[in-house]
């Protein structure tokens, strides 16, 4: 040691200890699979850099680093990407930018005819077919696949028009839960009693809980703490989410409960006795 001009001890020692502390400091936030400075949204939580600052925004993210999971949770995660595998983008392109759904094989059209005050066509359901081919009264086949409802509608007032003065066309999805739904659909696996597709009703309200509801509820190992949630995006990506119900069931906190989109894959995975 050797006193500075000040007359206070200066010893080397002290560098050593902020050196290492930083470095232990450091270490940890490697090994829980902290994000420095971020909320699990990924938003920055301060600009000012300070080590206060950092520290405060210290929040792990679900499924970020395998070192924040248990071997449990790695088996569930790994099962849930095997249920994703499994499944195709296809319900991904099934909307246009604005997120109007478009027409498609499968989907069911309330359809009907006015002019003025005169019910020209009688209300009827027709269903698209093969090759995205609907067919109408008297003026047969017409090709819809991609269109908008809104698109189809306005081709029908041109056709219908040869036959009638100003035609009213009354257009309109049909839902029916054993068919396709124009809303999308997402996919229950795990520990449920009834794996398989769920339609997402024309309220575009259906949440994880409801999901699991309509495929026949909970099996009995069913580990309703950590059921993983993936949202899948065009060109391949994925975001993760863990879903707590349990806390939905016994605190209310019914946030948790979280809508579903379109292509999600819902997994319960198996509680471990």
């Amino acid at each position: 040691m050797k006193r500075n001009p000040k007359g206070r001890i200066d010893s080397g020692g002290g560098r050593w200890f902020l050196l290492r502390s930083w470095a232990v400091v450091t270490l940890l936030l490697i090994g829980s699979g902290c994000t420095l400075g971020r909320h699990s949204s990924g938003t920055p939580v301060s600009d000012d850099g300070s080590l206060e600052g950092a520290l405060a925004g210290l929040v792990p993210l679900p499924f970020d680093t395998p070192g924040s999971m248990s071997a449990s949770e790695h088996e569930d995660l790994e099962a849930a990407s095997a249920a994703v595998a499994a499944v195709g983008e296809e319900d991904l392109y099934h909307f246009n930018e604005a997120g109007d759904p478009l027409l498609r094989t499968g989907l069911l059209l309330g359809f009907s005819v006015r002019v003025g005050d005169r019910l020209e066509v009688e209300p009827q359901r027709l269903q698209i077919m093969d090759k995205g081919e609907i067919t109408f009264p008297m003026i047969g086949t017409v090709a819809c696949e991609g269109m908008t409802l809104q698109q189809l509608k306005q081709l029908l007032e041109e056709r219908y028009g040869k036959f009638y003065r100003n035609p009213q066309i009354s257009l309109e999805f049909h839902y029916d839960p054993a068919a396709a739904s124009p809303w999308g659909r997402v996919l229950v696996q795990g520990r449920v009693k009834g794996e398989g597709w769920v339609n997402i009703p024309p309220t575009r309200d259906l949440t994880v809980s409801r999901a699991i509801q309509v495929s026949g509820g909970y099996a009995p190992s069913a580990k309703k703490t950590a059921i993983i949630v993936t949202r899948r995006k065009p060109g391949g990506r994925k975001e993760v989410l863990r879903v707590n119900l349990e806390r939905v069931g016994t605190k209310g906190e019914v946030e948790r409960d979280i809508r579903l989109l379109p292509g999600d894959v819902v997994y319960v995975p198996e509680r471990k006795i």
